[in-house]
Protein backbone atom coordinates (compact mmCIF):
# COMPACT_ATOMS: atom_id res chain seq x y z
CA UNK A 1 0.00 0.00 0.00
CA UNK A 2 1.30 3.63 -1.14
CA UNK A 3 0.71 5.71 1.97
CA UNK A 4 1.00 9.53 2.20
CA UNK A 5 3.09 9.23 5.66
CA UNK A 6 5.86 12.07 4.46
CA UNK A 7 3.14 14.31 3.12
CA UNK A 8 2.65 17.58 5.07
CA UNK A 9 -0.40 17.58 7.59
CA UNK A 10 -2.07 20.61 6.72
CA UNK A 11 -4.62 22.30 9.31
CA UNK A 12 -7.96 24.34 8.05
CA UNK A 13 -7.11 28.15 8.25
CA UNK A 14 -8.51 30.60 11.40
CA UNK A 15 -9.21 33.16 8.05
CA UNK A 16 -11.95 30.17 6.96
CA UNK A 17 -15.06 29.75 8.20
CA UNK A 18 -17.44 26.73 7.30
CA UNK A 19 -21.02 25.67 6.85
CA UNK A 20 -21.64 21.75 6.84
CA UNK A 21 -24.65 20.78 4.70
CA UNK A 22 -26.44 17.79 3.89
CA UNK A 23 -23.91 16.12 1.79
CA UNK A 24 -20.88 19.14 1.18
CA UNK A 25 -19.78 22.14 2.65
CA UNK A 26 -19.68 25.70 2.52
CA UNK A 27 -16.27 27.57 3.13
CA UNK A 28 -16.01 31.48 3.68
CA UNK A 29 -12.53 32.73 3.26
CA UNK A 30 -13.06 35.56 5.60
CA UNK A 31 -10.07 37.79 4.22
CA UNK A 32 -11.07 37.43 0.28
CA UNK A 33 -14.59 37.31 1.01
CA UNK A 34 -14.89 34.34 -1.57
CA UNK A 35 -17.06 31.35 -0.96
CA UNK A 36 -16.26 27.75 -1.99
CA UNK A 37 -18.55 25.07 -2.32
CA UNK A 38 -17.39 21.28 -1.49
CA UNK A 39 -18.73 18.42 -3.06
CA UNK A 40 -19.49 15.34 -0.95
CA UNK A 41 -16.30 14.03 -1.39
CA UNK A 42 -14.64 17.31 -0.47
CA UNK A 43 -16.72 17.85 2.32
CA UNK A 44 -15.02 14.39 3.62
CA UNK A 45 -11.66 15.17 3.76
CA UNK A 46 -12.51 18.97 5.01
CA UNK A 47 -13.93 17.28 7.94
CA UNK A 48 -10.97 15.35 8.29
CA UNK A 49 -8.48 18.28 8.06
CA UNK A 50 -10.89 19.89 10.74
CA UNK A 51 -10.52 16.55 12.84
CA UNK A 52 -6.76 16.61 12.34
CA UNK A 53 -6.59 13.48 10.57
CA UNK A 54 -3.89 13.05 8.56
CA UNK A 55 -3.79 12.15 4.90
CA UNK A 56 -3.59 8.78 5.63
CA UNK A 57 -6.68 8.74 7.85
CA UNK A 58 -8.36 10.73 5.46
CA UNK A 59 -7.60 8.45 2.61
CA UNK A 60 -9.26 5.46 4.57
CA UNK A 61 -12.47 7.41 5.71
CA UNK A 62 -13.03 7.81 1.95
CA UNK A 63 -12.66 4.17 1.10
CA UNK A 64 -14.93 2.90 3.97
CA UNK A 65 -17.80 5.85 3.48
CA UNK A 66 -17.38 6.15 -0.13
CA UNK A 67 -16.83 2.36 -1.25
CA UNK A 68 -13.64 3.56 -3.80
CA UNK A 69 -9.86 1.68 -3.43
CA UNK A 70 -7.18 2.91 -1.96
CA UNK A 71 -5.44 4.79 -5.02
CA UNK A 72 -8.64 6.43 -5.94
CA UNK A 73 -9.05 8.02 -2.56
CA UNK A 74 -5.55 8.74 -2.18
CA UNK A 75 -5.53 10.47 -5.78
CA UNK A 76 -8.53 12.45 -4.96
CA UNK A 77 -7.25 13.39 -1.28
CA UNK A 78 -4.51 14.85 -3.06
CA UNK A 79 -6.26 16.73 -5.57
CA UNK A 80 -8.42 18.24 -3.66
CA UNK A 81 -5.34 19.21 -0.80
CA UNK A 82 -3.56 21.09 -3.46
CA UNK A 83 -6.75 23.04 -4.38
CA UNK A 84 -7.28 24.01 -1.06
CA UNK A 85 -3.73 24.74 -0.53
CA UNK A 86 -3.75 27.03 -3.54
CA UNK A 87 -6.98 28.78 -2.19
CA UNK A 88 -4.92 29.78 1.22
CA UNK A 89 -7.77 27.88 3.15
CA UNK A 90 -4.81 25.51 4.77
CA UNK A 91 -2.17 26.24 6.73
CA UNK A 92 0.78 23.82 7.20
Amino acid sequence: MNKMEDSPRYTVSNDVLTAHLEGEAVLLHLKTKRYFRLNETGAAIWKGLEERLSPDDIVAILVKDFEVDAATARAEVERVLGELRERDLLEP
